[in-house]
C-alpha cells in the first residue's frame, strides 16, 4: 500500500514524462487511490477545525472569536477557522513545555500558529493535510 506523499510524487514523476497511454492510465489509477483513500485535496472547513478542537487533549483553550481577534491584532490574515485550530493545536501539544518556560501567553501562540501557517517551504494545504494525514479522528 502507498501513502498519499508517495502518491503525489509518482504523479509529479508522471506529469513530467511525455503523456502516453501507459502513463495516463498510471496517472488515473494513482488519482482514484487517492479519491478512495479520501485524501482528495480540498479546502479545511470550519467543520473540520471545530471536529478537531473538539477532541483536542489537553482540550482547546480559546474560542474562534478570541483567536481571531488575537490574528487581527498582530496584522495577520489567515483563515479564522484555520489559525483557531492551528493555535489550539500548538497549545494543546506544547502548553507544558511553554509554560516550563514563562512563554504560555496568547500573543506567544498567535506568532507559533502564524509561523506555522505562513510556511513558505509547506505544501499546499498544509492544514487540511494535517488535519486528515496526521491528526487521529
Amino acid at each position: 500500500m502507498f501513502s498519499i506523499p508517495e502518491i503525489e510524487k509518482e504523479m509529479m514523476a508522471l506529469m513530467q514524462k511525455p503523456m502516453s497511454m501507459a502513463n495516463l492510465h498510471m496517472f488515473n489509477e494513482l488519482s482514484e487511490a487517492m479519491k478512495n483513500m479520501g485524501h482528495v485535496k480540498r479546502e479545511f472547513t470550519e467543520d473540520d477545525a471545530k471536529q478537531w478542537v473538539s477532541h483536542m487533549d489537553p482540550q482547546a483553550r480559546w474560542t474562534m472569536e478570541q483567536t481571531t481577534a488575537v490574528m487581527n491584532q498582530k496584522g495577520y490574515s489567515h483563515r479564522p477557522c484555520e489559525f483557531w485550530a492551528v493555535m489550539n493545536s500548538l497549545a494543546s501539544d506544547y502548553g507544558k513545555t511553554m509554560a516550563k518556560f514563562g512563554a504560555d501567553k496568547p500573543e506567544v501562540w498567535a506568532e507559533l500558529a502564524h509561523d506555522w501557517l505562513d510556511d513558505v517551504d509547506a505544501e499546499d494545504h498544509k492544514v487540511g493535510r494535517y488535519w486528515r494525514d496526521i491528526v487521529r479522528h
